[in-house]
């Protein structure tokens, strides 16, 4: 065996690429249209129950059995009632007596059931009739008391039967309908059956899940695998459905998110090479772009003492709230228009000295026409000038054509891409748009990874990450081990 051959075999790649919760969890996001599918089989499968439901009535009575010979003794009727039950089903429903009822009934024929039956230790019968209604059944069952003797007289001999407990009309059928328990169970079949099958439906969708799948699928390195993070921790959140906002600062927030930013911007300092200016943008809408442009800016504050964080989303501005300031007398209008200088439009955040600049809305014509006018351009050559570093959080390229004008006055950009979220194709045209620019693409983020502790991704010891087992420089990656072996085999 080659050496290379047997340095392989240790390492086994999982069967998926990232972690099943993706799955179950869009799944899960359609659960609407699985509770309507689940509702209309249900109800399918009850009305179909209940169509085929026929209901029938059962009416008894209690009969006791003595001699007419008074010498006969407790324990002879004993011995006659147990041995005498099955012949008098029999008698019962036979022809002879079948007949009588139609006649008495006035009725073409009768569709029922009669049985005796006999209780156990005792010199006591049950007669039972089962019919479609509870008049039928309760008429035969009385004309059953009234005419057995002048057919089982023969048979009976001197046995004589006496009514204990006479019969009355049935109030309600002796057979309940299952169609609620038919609603149930389709329901429940119908909601797994939907569940697993939009699951296997996400599998296929082409989107990215995991970093191993961003660097298979992309045409840019992904820096990192940012996982989720929840933004309601306390149940008053919850039930009023507040957002905290989730800053590297915040004490509440997980030490894997706090170290896994700082490892970005270890990452994008190592990529800028000497750049200051980098843009931060998306594809899509609710992507994170803005929450990883903070935290970035609050990473590179903690070891530059000049870092600004710059909102030039003009269209829906949200560095404000994200991190959790009040309304600014001076915003990034004003220095693009010329009517404030940007130290003065600057403010300060108390707890990490990190230096932010703050939009407001505009409308789409005016946003665009600022972003692309040589105000934008001399607002970015002063925060050259002035700051260690600046990052700039710009709207969604599918909103608006911001992005790409920026990359021609940015040192770098950083796309932000949520798991499970744009089709493949759709990030790599907005790749390939933001590699025409001048701005360096140092690579894309994917944000607000759901994993659990089997596929915990990006962290120590994970053995997923870019330096780990399975990463970009580990031993099944682009630069690692198995890459090796097959330029190997290529080359034999």
């Amino acid at each position: 065996m080659k050496p290379e051959e047997n340095e392989l075999n240790p390492y086994q790649k999982t069967l998926l690429p990232f972690d099943p919760i993706v799955l179950a969890r869009e799944a899960a996001g359609k659960w609407i249209l699985v509770l309507v599918i689940a509702v209309i089989v249900g109800m399918f499968a009850y009305i179909y129950t209940d169509s085929m439901y026929v209901p029938f009535y059962r009416t008894s009575a209690t009969l006791v059995l003595t001699t007419r010979d008074s010498a006969s003794t407790f324990y002879d009727s004993l011995d006659a009632t147990s041995s005498l039950a099955t012949v008098f089903t029999e008698v019962l429903n036979s022809s002879v007596m079948y007949n009588n009822i139609v006649r008495e009934l006035g009725m073409d024929s009768f569709r029922g059931a009669i049985h005796a039956a006999a209780i156990e230790s005792t010199n006591l019968m049950t007669v039972q009739v089962t019919a479609a209604d509870p008049r039928t059944a309760f008429q035969v069952i009385r004309i059953l008391l009234e005419q057995h003797d002048t057919v089982t007289y023969e048979i009976m001999g001197d046995i004589v039967l006496e009514v204990l407990e006479p019969p009355v009309v049935p109030t309600a059928p002796a057979n309940q309908t299952d169609s609620a328990r038919s609603f149930v169970l389709a329901f429940a079949a119908a909601a797994v059956a939907a569940f697993a099958v939009l699951a296997v439906m996400a599998y296929f969708r082409d989107v990215v899940r995991s970093k191993e799948e961003a660097e298979a699928k992309l045409d840019c390195w992904c820096l990192a695998e940012i996982q989720h993070e929840t933004k309601r921790l306390s149940l008053p959140e919850r039930i009023l459905r507040r957002k905290r906002s989730i800053l590297i600062t915040d004490p509440q927030t997980n030490f894997r998110y706090v170290t896994t930013m700082s490892k970005l911007s270890r990452r994008v300092e190592q990529n800028m090479h000497g750049g200051k200016v980098l843009m931060v943008t998306s594809v899509m809408e609710n992507e994170g772009k803005t929450t990883v442009a903070a935290n970035l800016a609050l990473a590179l504050s903690k070891k530059y003492p000049k870092v600004l964080l710059m909102d030039c989303d003009l269209h829906k501005p949200a560095i404000r709230k994200v991190m959790e300031q009040g309304l600014p007398e001076l915003c990034t209008q004003d220095v693009i228009q010329g009517k404030a200088w940007l130290a003065d439009a600057v403010k300060t955040d108390k707890r990490s000295r990190l230096q932010m600049l703050f939009a407001k809305r505009s409308n789409p014509q005016e946003a665009g026409d600022m972003i692309g006018s040589a105000g934008m351009a001399a607002m970015i050559a002063q925060a050259r000038a002035q700051f260690d570093y600046v990052v700039i959080d710009l709207p969604p390229m599918s909103a608006a054509p911001d992005s790409e004008a920026v990359t021609e006055l940015a040192d770098a950009a950083l796309l932000v891409v949520r798991q499970n979220g744009v089709l493949a194709g759709d990030l790599n045209r907005a790749i390939e748009d933001l590699q025409r620019g001048k701005a360096k693409l140092l690579g894309c983020v994917l944000n607000n990874v759901y994993a659990t502790r089997f596929f915990s991704g990006e962290g120590y010891g994970s053995g997923h990450g870019r330096y780990g087992g399975y990463g970009s420089y580990g031993h099944y990656g682009r630069y690692g081990r198995y890459a090796a072996y097959t330029q190997k085999q290529d080359e034999a």
